[in-house]
């Protein structure tokens, strides 16, 4: 666990010396993230919700 945290803190004492390679490490993942979750949203809303059909078979039912 010591090792964990200590380099944990080293990784934090050198974003902190480099402000622009940190803003761009955070960018970075805000638009990753940003990416993944409007992906998502699409196909949850076009492949995995169901049409708003209230009887699907019928129409092919005549």
């Amino acid at each position: 666990m010591d090792t964990v945290l200590g380099g944990l803190r080293q990784s934090l004492r050198s974003l902190g010396r480099s402000p622009g390679f940190t803003l761009m490490c955070v960018l970075m993942l805000a638009v990753g993230i940003g990416a993944s979750t409007a992906l998502f949203s699409v196909v949850e809303g076009v492949l995995l919700r169901p049409l708003p059909y209230p009887r699907p078979g019928a129409a092919r039912a005549r």
